[in-house]
């Protein structure tokens, strides 16, 4: 009788242990995807040279989350980096009962893309602006 009553308690607890092992991957999943998201958006930035709506609807579209630029300005002159957070929240099964705030920090180079291509113009073709 011992044996099955330590049995059934081991069921729980190995059904606990499994949702709380289940908590820490949708974690790291969610981590992940706002991390590949992050190239799209530091892209985006990048060519945009600002934090717009447009960019706040495909975050929201895309992952169900938000973006905010780290500093007090959402917009920035040309070769500055942009700094920005992207958030989502993350209801835990078992690990906590309230909401968990994923968030990373990343950054973009306003203009980029136009100041490598000049960059590469004026060594291959010895162009002066």
């Amino acid at each position: 009788m011992a044996s099955k009553i330590g049995v059934m308690l081991s069921l729980i607890f190995f059904f606990y242990a499994f949702l709380f092992a289940s908590d820490f991957v949708m974690i790291q999943l969610t981590y992940t995807s706002l991390d590949a998201l992050s190239t799209t958006v530091s892209y985006r930035i990048s060519k945009s040279g600002e934090i717009n709506d447009e960019l706040a609807q495909f975050v929201k579209e895309e992952i169900n989350g938000d973006i905010k630029p780290v500093g007090a300005s959402s917009s920035y002159e040309e070769g500055s980096m942009l700094g920005y957070y992207l958030i989502k929240e993350y209801k835990p099964i078992a690990y906590d009962s309230e909401p968990l705030t994923i968030k990373i920090k990343r950054y973009a180079v306003i203009n980029m893309y136009r100041w490598l291509f000049n960059f590469k113009r004026r060594i291959l073709f010895n162009v002066r602006n």
